[in-house]
């Protein structure tokens, strides 16, 4: 099944009727905080499976980031399947892992200081995920208002760290939508806090 960019698949606090598999396209996970604030807690990527019936009801509201390709199991197949699969390999138990593992590690990367280690860490856990162009960019559609989002911080304060990343030869940015990572090692000591002071 197609989605338009800003479609939602589910709402939080919906019940849990469906799973949505990811075949194309990137989706975010949203949350609403008891003030009202816009909270992302975590993006997908194709392979992942959201929406996974653990609860009677939605934990997250579903969005689609980019035109999404998906697939939709209904609560009873999919629990069927996980019980099938646990019975012969349990393949299933990794994608309810999938589903948990960007919330978790949202919760590592914003719990770090400052804003440019937190932009690394999170550049570190996607860069992986994102499709590759023929010229060996990476496709990043992401808003700079859903960064900033997830990392808890401004849009202005995404802006400058990406900013500060280019100026200092880490990453280039050839084009809308695209990034170019010309030191991962730079990305990898920044996420840790080896050299914020650098910075």
């Amino acid at each position: 099944m197609p989605a338009s960019a800003g479609e939602v698949l589910f709402l939080e606090g919906d019940p849990c009727e469906r799973v949505i598999e990811l075949r194309r396209g990137i989706a975010r996970g949203v949350s609403i905080s008891a003030d009202g604030e816009r909270q992302v807690t975590a993006f997908f990527f194709p392979g992942d499976q959201i929406g996974l019936p653990i609860a009677e009801a939605y934990r997250f509201t579903a969005e689609a980031v980019t035109e999404l390709g998906y697939v939709c199991h209904s609560r009873q197949s999919w629990s069927e399947a996980l019980i099938r699969s646990c019975r012969e390999q349990g393949g299933l138990l990794s994608s309810i892992c999938a589903e948990q593992d960007p919330i978790f590690r949202r919760g590592i990367i914003i719990g770090r200081h400052g804003v440019l280690v937190r932009i690394c860490a999170f550049l570190r856990s996607i860069i992986d995920r994102l499709p590759v162009t023929p010229e060996g960019d990476l496709v990043f559609p992401l808003p700079q208002i859903d960064i900033a989002g997830y990392l808890a911080t401004a849009p202005e304060s995404v802006c400058r760290g990406f900013r500060q990343l280019r100026e200092s030869g880490i990453i280039a940015v050839p084009g809308r939508d695209r990034l170019t990572i010309l030191d991962r090692s730079a990305i990898v000591r920044i996420a840790s806090g080896a050299c914020q002071r650098s910075f």
